[in-house]
């Protein structure tokens, strides 16, 4: 069953297929994992051909330095979803960074064209596919066995690139606030759901998360459409806090719902108590996150085995027990995996993938944005370069003064999503001290940084 065409869910009990001995040759970051997703150890099963790799791999990867792997993982999901690699593969070290879209994608295209390498492995370059794809950056993936284990409708038919993870954007709602029973059937019932009208739902300027989706799957016509219905009729608050940040907001009842929302991120905190629950429309706004190699790689044997592992059934699963994002491995694929079963079981998939961020993004992000803005949301200004002397910092970092001709600014420092670098190095924001000179890149005083490139 293709992927595109039905979403399945996760079973509450997968089979016994292989016996003890399997599952005892597993490392114990393995088990571990298996057992708090109360998943059998035969979920795996195959597993051993999969991590069969070409013996020149191994001996190059242990001549090598380390992996440099620019991704989005959080700092407690990075250790939970390595482990399984490091007792593997000990003498391979996977240096991940986490950095917003400026550093992980733009930075490393631009350096690529001067004839440097920032990182060897890259995730989720979106939009800048093309980019990449002609300064000629990208090696094939098909060199990689596991490649043809990730469902065709995950991977690009020319290998340059190769899915990561899926997401399901769909609606966070307070279970307080509104009823599982007045929800939205399909995304067309949105518009004339009286108990998400009248800004009574929130939603983020993250349209490529849901509304692309859409527009690959329904066509321009169709998305234009609901675009300036959803704005007129819905009458939503148009909110500058991010995806995670507005589902705290419909927790504390500033609005009745949060739209787009993640399963996973809602789930985290229903099992902590809030009142909060999640509800998917048909289609399904489905987003694939992918994983490339840079031409040029410091170490090419070492990243082949890293990304050949991390399309494994191991692999897959790692990611999914650390992260919350569903595999793109196509034996997992009639399983699936979701906080919420319920709400993918039997539907229709809307996919968003790398090549759709190619060829759609533009067009689809005008018509939102012409939308965004004529029901008054929060458009950034054009970010703006000053050279300055850092003169105060708070909270670790996440906030800097500094002076901007006669006048005192201050901007936000993200630690996922703003650029910090010293001496030309990445570093964390709690690294920045007072005195430094830097280039700070915002949009104007009190807003948040998009790089700090400090001496």
């Amino acid at each position: 069953m293709k992927f595109t065409t039905r979403l399945l869910a996760l079973s509450a009990t997968v089979f016994m297929l292989a016996g003890p001995a399997f599952a005892a040759g597993l490392p114990d970051a393995t088990k571990k994992m298996l057992t708090k997703l109360k998943l059998d150890a035969s979920i795996l099963k195959g597993l051993d051909a999969e991590l069969q790799m070409p013996p020149e791999w191994i001996a190059g990867a242990k001549t090598e330095g380390k992996v440099t792997y620019f991704g989005t993982f959080g700092l407690g999901e990075w250790p939970e979803f390595i482990a399984p690699f490091k007792a593997r593969f000990p003498f391979i070290n996977v240096d991940h960074q986490r950095a917003s879209r400026l550093g992980r994608v733009d930075k490393p295209l631009i350096a690529f064209k001067q004839g440097r390498v920032l990182a060897d492995v890259i995730a989720a370059i979106g939009a800048q596919l093309k980019g990449f794809k002609d300064a000629g950056a990208l090696e094939d993936l098909r060199v990689l066995p596991n490649f043809m284990q990730v469902d065709p409708d995950m991977r690009a038919k020319d290998g340059l690139w190769v899915g990561e993870k899926v997401k399901y954007w769909c609606i966070a709602y307070n279970t307080k606030l509104v009823k599982k029973s007045d929800m939205p059937k399909t995304w067309d019932d949105l518009l004339t759901t009286k108990a998400l009208q009248n800004r009574n739902l929130g939603v983020s300027d993250r349209p490529h998360n849901w509304i692309l989706p859409l527009w690959t799957t329904k066509g321009a016509a169709y998305t234009r459409n609901f675009i300036d219905r959803f704005f007129k009729e819905v009458n939503p608050q148009t909110r500058k806090e991010g995806a995670r940040a507005i589902v705290t907001l419909a927790i504390a009842g500033e609005f009745h719902a949060a739209l787009p929302a993640t399963d996973y991120r809602v789930a985290d905190y229903a099992e902590k108590g809030a009142p909060i629950s999640w509800h998917c429309p048909e289609p399904v706004p489905t987003t694939i996150s992918e994983l490339v190699i840079i031409k040029g790689s410091k170490a090419p044997n070492a990243s082949k085995i890293f990304l050949n592992w991390y399309l494994s059934r191991e692999g897959q699963i790692a990611q999914y027990y650390a992260t919350g994002g569903a595999p793109v491995h196509k034996g997992l694929q009639e399983i699936g995996f979701s906080a919420y079963p319920e709400q993918i079981k039997g539907k229709k998939a809307a996919v968003r993938s790398a090549d759709s961020l190619e060829n759609e993004f533009t067009l689809a992000l005008r018509a939102w944005h012409a939308g965004w803005k004529a029901a008054g949301g929060f458009v950034a200004a054009a970010p703006e370069v000053v050279k300055t002397t850092l003169t105060k910092i708070e909270r670790g970092g996440r906030m800097l003064h500094f002076k901007v001709g006669d006048a005192m600014h201050k901007s936000k420092v993200s630690g996922s999503r703003t650029q910090i670098t010293l001496g030309g190095k990445p570093v964390r924001r709690n690294q920045l001290k007072v005195g430094m000179n830097c280039a700070v890149t915002y949009g104007g005083n009190g807003s948040e940084a998009k790089m700090v490139a400090c001496k």
